[in-house]
């Protein structure tokens, strides 16, 4: 996780999508326009801060929590998200995530759990 935070920071569109694993949607778009996309994200966005809540891994399946600071034009984006990540080829890939917005967090998002996130989720 912490890898693709620099990705996206740097703008290394290159890397976010090389570390997407083969069952993700995003992995349908042609290549190229999909880097050069990921890529702008950091032109558009400030990423402020990354902070890992929970991580856990089995032989080839892990999750990642965290909450992530990011603004855009001023305006508060963050988030939080519950990660799954699948191994394939001997090397971690982000599959998919439950996001929470920032204005559904609680006042301490580094006090949630990994259950605390899932019930902020299934109340959308």
């Amino acid at each position: 996780m912490r890898s693709r935070w620099s990705a996206f920071v740097v703008g290394r569109g290159d890397y976010l999508f090389d570390t997407l694993a083969s069952s993700h949607p995003d992995r349908a778009a042609p290549r190229d326009a999909a880097v050069r996309e990921l890529s702008r994200a950091r032109e558009r966005q400030r990423f402020l801060r990354l902070t890992v809540l929970h991580a856990s891994a089995t032989d080839d399946a892990g999750e990642v929590l965290f909450v992530a600071r990011i603004f855009e034009k001023g305006v508060d984006r963050s988030f939080a998200e519950l990660s799954h990540f699948t191994r394939e080829d001997g090397a971690w890939r982000y599959a998919s995530g439950v996001l929470v917005p920032g204005a559904r967090l609680p006042a301490d998002p580094a006090a949630m759990s990994r259950d605390d996130l899932l019930a902020l989720a299934s109340e959308a």
